[in-house]
């Protein structure tokens, strides 16, 4: 007869593929703890007053636009890395979803193995060939196999489930990113928008034409707006034909006068010519000092000043003057002219 400490060991030997069963089911789906993003740096103080004279107003104005610049194209790139780090996290949780899978039926077969086991009471009739030392029955060496299998496939998983999680947290520390580049990139754009409100204030002409009754201004500054100031300075002066300057214009006459006067002479005194120079301005985006041109061969132009108004010197008879661009049906385009 097999003594009862003997038996007692080959029973915690059959048991050896249980046990693991049992542990590998209450360890599913464990995972490692998610990565941290660095804390974001602490803001500046105060910012410092803004200049108050037109030459502080133009410096800072540079400084300001050049900042912005920098904070945009760094604010590109933070799209650029949360594009490819949402598509890292789709990858990573495909792969794990793939994993969880593949391992699920031998996860189960496992489970049934385990819960026989516990079912049965008597795991040496499971495991044992005949309550003897003689070694592993057929069922208990593929109950091991299964074991291992489980194992090896947890351990894909696990490392999958760990890449997930990751993937999540390099995605959400370069959402905060992009979140905290735009809140910068806002906040640079304010400034120069205030700057430039200021800027506006200090450098805007207001002038008024006799012949029309209306009221316009010259707002900013820059050569186009230069050009302009010097231009309504003609306000009353006769239309003549070719003529540019400096007591009597046509329409593009007046143009090419203006911008001799602030240092850009040899313009050519050609509607046609004076199109095809400087960029391209959508109306919307009109400013004081943009050229503005009607018809379909650009028979005439003028210079945009404000509110939907320009100037120029029109026809025979009249005189240089302001009008309003919703009366010519015939707008063909702008272009600035720097």
């Amino acid at each position: 007869m097999t003594p009862d400490h003997l038996r007692r060991g080959r029973a915690r030997r059959g048991m050896a593929p249980a046990a693991a069963a049992t542990l590998l089911l209450v360890t599913l789906g464990s995972t490692a703890p998610a990565a941290h993003a660095d804390p974001t740096p602490a803001r500046s103080g105060s910012p410092a007053p803004l200049p108050t004279t037109v030459e502080g107003l133009k410096k800072e104005l540079d400084k300001l636009q050049e900042e912005a610049a920098i904070l945009t194209e760094q604010y590109n790139k933070t799209r650029v890395d949360l594009k490819a780090a949402k598509k890292a996290e789709q990858d990573a949780a495909r792969k794990a979803a793939a994993l969880r899978a593949q391992a699920e039926p031998a996860r189960k077969r496992l489970g049934e193995i385990a819960a026989a086991n516990y079912k049965g009471g008597r795991p040496d009739v499971l495991f044992m060939i005949d309550g003897t030392a003689e070694g592993l029955a057929a069922s208990a060496y593929l109950a091991q196999r299964q074991v291992d299998t489980v194992a090896a496939l947890e351990k894909q998983v696990g490392q999958a489930e760990a890449a997930e999680k990751a993937a999540q947290a390099k995605t959400t520390e370069v959402e905060k990113a992009a979140e905290t580049s735009e809140e910068a990139r806002g906040r640079a754009k304010a400034k120069v928008d205030e700057v430039l409100k200021r800027l506006e204030k200090l450098t805007t002409t207001n002038v008024y034409s006799p012949r029309t009754g209306l009221k316009a201004a010259v707002k900013g500054t820059g050569l186009p707006a230069e050009m302009a100031r010097k231009a309504v300075a003609k306000l009353g002066a006769p239309y003549v034909w070719a003529a540019a300057g400096p007591s009597s214009f046509d329409c593009s006459g007046l143009v090419v006068w203006a911008y001799a006067q602030v240092g850009k002479s040899g313009l050519p005194h050609y509607t046609g010519s004076l199109y095809g120079l400087g960029t391209k301005v959508s109306r919307s985006e009109l400013r004081s000092g943009d050229l503005v041109y009607f018809g379909s061969n650009l028979h005439h132009m003028g210079i945009y000043l404000s509110d939907g108004k320009y100037l120029h010197a029109p026809q025979t008879g009249d005189v240089v003057k302001i009008s309003r661009l919703s009366e010519r049906s015939d707008y063909a385009g702008a272009n600035r002219i720097g």
